[in-house]
């Protein structure tokens, strides 16, 4: 119950508070010859998990998403939590799982779809996307950790060995899909979803451009830079900023 009331965003905060707890209460039974508990030392991973209430995040900061990204075992799966962050997806994240290295353009860092759409690559992308489609070997997540080959490199998309996925419609969703599952149960944050780390990248630069530009929301979301932050994020519309407004105005 004491830890639920902290309404940490991740199990590794509260792991962090228990590991101070115990050694607090080690030194007390040592120096100060005091009887303390030893409940700590039973703390585990699993036994936390359910004091992080689904809830409590909100939106990602840049610095969340990094710290989740360092907890990641494969530049695969770094580079897509970055790729949902900088709004490349596409519907139903084909446009996400259709990425390879034929694709990008090295010197202007940039992704030419085949539909012709383009999307600006950050340093810090461009460098995941690189290390990802060299990736030839996948870390599995789980108290058992294996390593599975992966099949044919220069995609972002690979499949693992002995692991075909069946073709349908909806392939390339449910293979990110999965991905984000096995990511949030990993890192312990029960709210980490595609659709939030989406909003959580938009919602970075919205106030970015905000603070940049010295408008207010409506404002910013009017100008070019916001109609362009619209059309990123796949939520440019003829409405798109009442619709926005409306998303953003009691976190801004």
């Amino acid at each position: 119950d004491m830890y639920k009331e902290f309404k940490a965003k991740s199990v590794y905060v509260l792991m962090n508070y228990n590991v101070i707890l115990k050694a607090y209460c080690a030194w007390k039974r040592y120096y100060k010859k005091e009887i303390t508990t030893e409940s700590y030392d039973n703390i585990t991973i699993e036994l936390l998990k359910p004091c992080i209430p689904p809830d409590s995040m909100k939106f990602l900061s840049r610095e969340d998403l990094t710290e989740i990204e360092e907890k990641l075992y494969n530049w695969t799966d770094r580079a897509i939590l970055e790729c949902l962050w900088e709004g490349i997806s596409g519907p139903s994240m084909n446009d996400l799982v259709a990425i390879n290295k034929h694709m990008v353009n090295s010197k202007e860092k940039a992704i030419y779809f085949s539909d012709g759409k383009r999307a600006q690559l950050t340093d810090r992308l461009y460098g995941l996307l690189v290390k990802a489609f060299d990736e030839t070997e996948y870390m599995c997540y789980g108290e058992s950790l294996r390593v599975k080959k992966l099949i044919g490199t220069g995609n972002l998309y690979k499949e693992r060995d002995n692991a075909h996925a069946v073709d349908s419609d909806d392939k390339a969703f449910r293979w990110v899909y999965r991905k984000i599952q096995n990511f949030r149960n990993h890192v312990g944050i029960p709210g980490l979803t595609m659709k939030n780390i989406h909003l959580s990248g938009m919602y970075h630069y919205l106030i970015q451009g905000m603070q940049e530009t010295g408008l207010d929301l409506k404002s910013f979301l009017k100008s070019e830079d916001g109609k362009d932050l619209a059309i990123k994020y796949g939520f440019h519309s003829e409405f798109y900023v009442d619709n926005l407004t409306h998303r953003f105005k009691d976190l801004v």
